[in-house]
């Protein structure tokens, strides 16, 4: 964040959430959940360029750090992602709420901002989606 701010370069914040990942753990088992999570990474991973970093923040969710794209590039690759994940993996989706870093931002009202955009993003697509 430092080097970015000092070098003006954009720097992007992927939240991702892997959705249903209780129901994968409860109907198939926790062996389950794990390959699907190192499946969904390895899918991400492929996405991303060799100098961008994914990290796991908690159980389902994982963080995505992109120097020098915009919000929308980083959108674009995880339009790519969802695509794969249906084609290899058969699972719907991840969540995704992205925030680009500010001047004032600190680690945590950077992420808080992504994570607060994936949540709405996740509402409004069940908004639309057909119970």
């Amino acid at each position: 964040m430092e080097q970015a701010l000092r070098m003006e370069h954009q720097l992007t914040v992927a939240f991702v959430d892997v959705d249903h990942l209780k129901v994968v753990n409860d109907s198939h088992g926790h062996a389950a959940g794990d390959q699907l999570l190192v499946k969904v990474v390895r899918i991400i991973r492929s996405k991303m360029r060799p100098s961008d970093l994914i990290v796991r923040y908690g159980g389902d969710e994982f963080v995505c750090v992109f120097n020098m794209l915009d919000p929308a590039e980083v959108a674009a690759r995880f339009e790519l992602v969802h695509s794969e994940l249906i084609d290899e993996l058969d699972h719907p989706s991840v969540s995704v709420g992205f925030a680009a870093l500010l001047p004032d931002d600190t680690v945590t009202t950077l992420l808080s901002r992504a994570d607060q955009m994936l949540y709405r993003r996740r509402e409004r697509r069940r908004d639309v989606s057909p119970e």
